[in-house]
């Protein structure tokens, strides 16, 4: 009952926190890519994926991780993103001959092992479009509502120059249970050396989101990732 009550809470976040527009909502998969065969997953993806119109607004890439812990087995990840009318067309073509093809072939270079779908609940400097390298953490979030509230209220005072968003994992969690996760962008590696809160006031915001939020939810961790190439 506990984790029902927890997607329940995640739904009326996502529809208070965000107008219909704004609503981004997301399938990952990730995918361990066999020695050597990078570049020609990357050809097959493309001969799909390049060939057909995408519905309007959804975005698809290709990304590989860059930073990780040793219990991290996915090397690379596939995101589909946009709205949720937008994916469920793209699922329609994701069908017939071709597709069957590339999915044959793609077992070739790589195989799946896990796919997962969420939502954002918060999003900022959307319009920040030049980020190559992306950070993700994860959390396993007890309540909800404040942890959005206190997300909130740190960056009113600190926020990264790059695309921010506080998402929802609604499906296909990990045996950790995480919820819930921070995204941002990098527009190079220098930037994402230097990440965080620069001023006395912007520590002092960050700190206190970490130590507010560890009462109700549990760090998860924390990688990486370049983009490898996008189709939108």
């Amino acid at each position: 009952m506990k984790k029902f009550l927890l997607v329940l809470s995640v739904f009326a976040l996502n529809l208070s926190s965000l107008s219909a527009q704004d609503q981004l909502v997301w399938n990952q998969v990730g995918i361990v890519v066999n020695d050597g065969y990078g570049s020609d997953l990357v050809d097959l993806l493309d001969s799909f994926y390049g060939s057909i119109d995408l519905p309007e607004g959804v975005s698809i890439s290709l990304t590989q991780v860059y930073h990780s812990d040793e219990d991290h087995k996915a090397t690379h990840y596939m995101t589909f993103s946009g709205t949720a009318a937008g994916l469920t067309e793209l699922r329609q073509l994701r069908s017939g001959a071709e597709y069957d093809n590339y999915s044959t072939n793609f077992s070739k270079y790589g195989q799946t092992i896990s796919n997962s779908i969420g939502s954002s609940v918060i999003r900022l400097n959307t319009d920040s479009t030049d980020g190559n390298i992306a950070q993700v953490w994860e959390w396993r979030v007890e309540d909800v509502f404040a942890f959005v509230d206190a997300f909130n209220r740190m960056t009113l005072v600190w926020s990264p120059d790059g695309y921010l968003s506080l998402g929802a994992i609604t499906g296909g969690q990990s045996v950790e249970g995480e919820s819930h996760y921070v995204y941002t962008t990098y527009s190079g590696y220098q930037e994402m050396l230097e990440f965080g809160p620069k001023t006395e006031e912007e520590q002092a915001a960050f700190f206190n989101f970490i130590k507010e939020t560890d009462a109700y939810s549990e760090f998860k961790g924390t990688f990486s990732m370049f983009n490898v190439k996008s189709w939108n």
